[in-house]
Order: structure tokens, then sequence, then C-alpha cells
């Protein structure tokens, strides 16, 4: 417990902050977070909640001994999904901002096409380049480059390019239970 304590201080003295000024931020008294500092009381995950929020990082930066501010990933270690010739990759690691968030980035040839699916969750897609087809439900949404959309995965869907398509998607996957 003592390395979080240590955490909290480094961030709190990053962030400009006094004990009492981010203790006035928790809503805790200045001795309580000079416990929590020193190693002598362990934060509740909910207080370890509020101080990471008032400090405005992540919970699991307190907890992860490893916990690395930056994360670069190389292209080769970038995992493909869905078939390789539609060139989607991985570019954002699982659990970097929750374990049920996907961040991809897409490359299409005009004419190919991600073939019908559903996913438990809700996606959003921004067209970098080119033009495509979201058929959603027997219903079909052009979109172009600029624009975004956001739709119900849990609904059978497909993509194909109308043009040569460049594209970035967030998939958040449902929660479990």
């Amino acid at each position: 417990m003592k390395r979080i304590g240590i955490k909290i201080r480094t961030e709190r003295k990053k962030n400009g902050l006094t004990l009492k000024q981010l203790s006035e931020k928790v809503g805790i008294s200045p001795i309580t977070l000079q416990r929590i500092e020193t190693g002598k009381t362990s934060p509740s995950v909910v207080l370890l909640s509020e101080i990471a929020q008032a400090l405005d990082r992540p919970i699991f930066s307190f907890i992860e001994e490893n916990y690395k501010p930056v994360i670069h990933i190389k292209q080769q270690k970038q995992r493909k999904i869905s078939n390789p010739m539609l060139k989607i990759q991985i570019i954002g690691p699982r659990k970097m901002i929750k374990d049920n968030i996907v961040v991809t980035y897409g490359v299409l040839k005009k004419g190919q096409t991600i073939d019908r699916h559903m996913n438990p969750g809700i996606e959003w897609a921004f067209n970098v380049k080119g033009k495509c087809v979201l058929k959603l439900n027997n219903k079909s949404y052009i979109t172009g480059a600029g624009d975004s959309i956001a739709y119900n995965a849990r609904v059978e869907h497909s993509v194909t390019a109308l043009e040569d398509l460049t594209f970035f998607s967030i998939y958040v996957e449902d929660e479990q239970p």
C-alpha cells in the first residue's frame, strides 16, 4: 500500500497541489490524505477512484506496478482482425481505456466488404478518406470522408467501400454483469 501512497504523492506534486488542496477536492481531511501517502492507511477503492479522478489519472496507474503513461505499439505488433485482405488492425491496446473498448484502423479497396456480422455492444466509426455504405438491418447509410456514424453493433451490419476507404472505429463491448 505504501507504493500507492507514493504514487499519489508524486502525482499530487506534479499537479502542483498541496495536501489541503487535494484533500478538499476529494472530500477528506488533509491528515487522512497524509496517512494514505505515507502508507499508514489504505484508501478504499471508491476513495482511490476519487483521488485518481481529482488527479486526472486512471485508477489502475496507482495500482499497477509497471504502469506506463505512454504506450507505443509498433505496426508489426498491431493485431490484425477479420480477413487479412481487409487490412483492419487493432491500434489501441485492450485495457488502455477499459477492458471492453477496442480501437481499430481499417483500409478497404473500392468494392471490398466487411461481411454481415454482429457484436455485443455499440460502435462508432469515422471515415478519414473515401466513401462507404453501412447496411444496418436492411437500411443503408452512406458516409463520406469526414463523416462519422455510431450504431448498435448488436444489430446485423456490413460495410462496403464505394471508394478506397480509410477509417477509424471504436467498439465498446457490453460489460458482463
